[in-house]
């Protein structure tokens, strides 16, 4: 982990599993975008329940996307810069552990997730989506929940 975050992140939470980056690479949330962002958040957690609700109907591994699954884990529970453990995102990927790790190493490497160790057990790791990752996450719900829904006779071709 970046010992400039590990040093900078703050504990704000402990009995949730969050607390919160002060590093300047996570996108603060303006005042004014704190309605949307919330609004948006909402939108990743029913995403996230439709995608955990197909795999009732279908095989789960079928439609397995641990990055997404993480990446919108995180936006949602990450307002205000609010960070989740590690075990957090691993449950929320719905893949094996070892499977959700690799995952969120590829985020990390990518520059879409920052990792922390707790400041109240470095045994816990912390993450949170990076400005870059929050930024995309949060343009890409906020132009499908611009999307007008369908008729159900409507087919694309």
């Amino acid at each position: 982990m970046d010992a400039g975050l590990r040093d900078q992140a703050t504990a704000i939470g402990r009995e949730t599993g969050s607390s919160s980056f002060v590093d300047a690479t996570v996108s603060p949330i303006l005042e004014g975008d704190q309605a949307i962002d919330t609004e948006l958040a909402g939108l990743a957690r029913s995403i996230a329940a439709a995608r955990r609700k197909l795999g009732t109907h279908l095989e789960a591994s079928l439609f397995a996307n641990p990055g997404m699954d993480i990446m919108l884990f995180l936006f949602a529970e990450g307002l205000n810069g609010a960070t989740v453990t590690t075990n957090a995102c691993c449950a929320a990927a719905g893949v094996p552990r070892t499977t959700a790790l690799r995952w969120i190493k590829l985020l990390q490497d990518r520059g879409l997730v920052l990792g922390s160790d707790d400041v109240t057990d470095r045994r816990v790791t912390m993450l949170a989506l990076s400005g870059p990752g929050r930024d995309t996450i949060r343009n890409w719900l906020t132009e499908i929940r611009a999307l007008p829904l369908q008729p159900a006779d409507h087919r694309d071709r």
